[in-house]
């Protein structure tokens, strides 16, 4: 816990000592509410059956999608980040000879990350709430927490499998983007995926944020626990388990493969 915390304090630290760059990225994510509540108040009115059951209101699922996807975000680019910066650094190489495995040393790294998109997530939806109307008051909590943490951990394993990628392959940017805007696409984070194609609809069923983003947003808009939600909750620990798995395996393998080609300084 001690070690914990001091990767915390230090990445909170260094986080907050460019307080221009902070409150930036805060007012970043208050101008982007406002894009989205006018988006909304075009939409105001209009009958829209594929969100009927969600409440109706477009602004409240369009909300809690991009507020979640903000957290997957950070998910999976923050390891791949830490990574990178160690390649271009030189660190990388006696960050393996730390007695800790790379793996925990990554995990710890993210910790302020971690904390700041879950500020983040509770910005967005309480900004949405007090300035927007959106009403989340029959919100189930301890449902949305739940289905908030096996989100991180599904997502953190695919992030695990993405640093394994930039290990090998260095540059990986446009890589990332392409497989950020297919999850956008599929998950339903803008628009309900009852409007795609049936073969795309079957598609999404593959995204872990596909099944967050439905539980999330009946706990929140109409106050679903976590006996209702049973089937998403079973079905993201499922992806769980399957993604921190097999993001630990290939990267174990990624490392392996960088000492043996003597790539972990090549940048």
């Amino acid at each position: 816990m001690k070690l914990a915390w001091a990767f915390f304090k230090r990445d909170a630290l260094i986080a907050l000592s460019y307080r221009t760059a902070f409150a930036v990225q805060l007012l970043g994510n208050i101008v982007i509410l406002g894009v989205f509540y006018f988006v909304g108040r075009t939409l105001a009115g209009a009958e829209l059956p594929a969100l009927a059951r969600y409440g109706g209101s477009y602004l409240a699922f369009l909300l809690i999608g991009v507020a979640l996807t903000d957290c997957v975000g950070v998910s999976l680019t923050s390891f791949a980040k830490q990574i990178r910066e160690g390649q271009l650094t030189g660190s990388l190489e006696a960050t393996l000879m730390s007695p800790l495995p790379l793996p925990v040393i990554l995990l710890l790294s993210s910790l302020w990350a971690y904390s700041f998109s879950a500020f983040r997530f509770l910005l967005y939806l309480g900004l949405g709430t007090a300035l927007y109307g959106v009403d989340l008051g029959q919100a189930n909590l301890p449902a949305a927490l739940l289905l908030f943490v096996l989100t991180v951990l599904c997502f953190a394993g695919i992030g695990m499998l993405w640093a394994s990628v930039v290990m090998v392959i260095k540059q990986g940017d446009p890589i990332i983007t392409v497989v950020g805007f297919a999850v956008v696409l599929l998950s339903g984070v803008l628009f309900p995926r009852s409007v795609l194609p049936g073969w795309l609809q079957k598609a999404s069923a593959l995204v872990p944020l596909t099944h967050s983003l439905e539980g999330m947003r009946l706990a929140l808009l109409n106050g679903y626990g976590v006996r209702e939600l049973a089937g998403v909750v079973i079905l993201l620990c499922a992806f769980a388990v399957t993604c921190l798995v097999g993001g630990l395996v290939a990267f174990s393998l990624s490392v392996r493969l960088a000492k043996q080609t003597g790539s972990l300084a090549h940048h």
